[in-house]
């Protein structure tokens, strides 16, 4: 072997040690989400984790979460034990195996998330690193539909649901009132007068021969959106406040909905088709 091949090898050899001391060192620093590609996301959870790619293969998944008063965050007006709530997520978990009740309305009446309780319990596409690790783990080793229970975290036990990945583009023509969320300061009518006027444009807008993107532009007061045909974008589960998010999910593709009440005002709120992957 010559000398120059050698030297190359004794490089290469550097290289590859620098990398395993790297991988040995654990996981990488978080950085925001939006800076980061898919492959090094992916990349970094394979390395950490040792798990499937959750980012190229997208979960989705639902929770009721049974707090208690040791668990953190400490939710308020919780004062159960840390026994007494795992006997509380077998019961809910037995309530749904059963049949007795669904785990939507499990979710909704015992959840002590109330974020998602609303939404039946439904968490969205779960990126990684949202989760805690054990949810992740049990979430990611799931069938669609199949369910864990007590999966705990520091936040207290887990009725854990695997379910499809739920996404919709939306649009919308928002009417305001004077103070609500969508007031920017021009806003003069009440809220009685809003949703009057919501009311009339969301008959217009039903109808067979409307111009959704003629309407958002004379009447929403959504600045950012009245002018590209009311486009809010591609929406999973929690992006939005839940009585958006509930209608339009129960719209099918090209539906329009009534009026639907949000902080922000009155919303007509239409469901795309939602694009083919790229």
């Amino acid at each position: 072997m010559t000398p120059r091949r050698l030297v190359l090898l004794a490089a290469l050899a550097g290289v590859v040690a620098l990398a395993a001391f790297g991988l040995l060192r654990g996981r990488e620093p978080a950085i925001p989400q939006a800076e980061r590609s898919p492959t090094a996301a992916a990349d970094s959870l394979a390395t950490a984790r040792g798990m499937i790619d959750l980012r190229l293969h997208a979960v989705a998944g639902a929770h009721i979460l049974i707090s208690h008063r040791d668990a953190r965050p400490a939710m308020p007006g919780v004062t159960r034990t840390r026994d007494e709530a795992r006997a509380l997520a077998v019961w809910v978990a037995t309530e749904i195996f059963t049949k007795r009740a669904s785990f939507d309305e499990m979710a909704r009446r015992h959840s002590d998330d109330a974020r998602t309780a609303r939404l039946g319990g439904e968490l969205g596409v779960v990126p990684p690193g949202r989760l805690p690790l054990s949810l992740e783990v049990t979430l990611s080793q799931l069938r669609i539909g199949e369910i864990e229970i007590c999966v705990e975290s520091p936040a207290g036990f887990h009725v854990l649901m695997r379910v499809p990945v739920r996404r919709a583009v939306a649009r919308h023509i928002l009417i305001a009132w004077q103070g609500s969320g969508g007031d920017g300061g021009t806003i003069s009518r009440s809220r009685v007068q809003a949703q009057t006027l919501a009311a009339e444009i969301a008959g217009q807008a039903q109808a067979p021969s409307a111009d959704f993107c003629e309407l958002a532009a004379r009447f929403s007061d959504d600045e950012q959106s009245r002018f590209g045909c009311g486009l809010v974008g591609l929406v999973e589960p929690g992006d939005l406040e839940a009585a958006f998010e509930e209608v339009l999910f129960a719209l099918e593709p090209g539906g329009i909905s009534g009026v639907v009440e949000t902080s922000y005002g009155y919303h007509v709120v239409k469901r795309d088709p939602e694009p083919p992957p790229r």
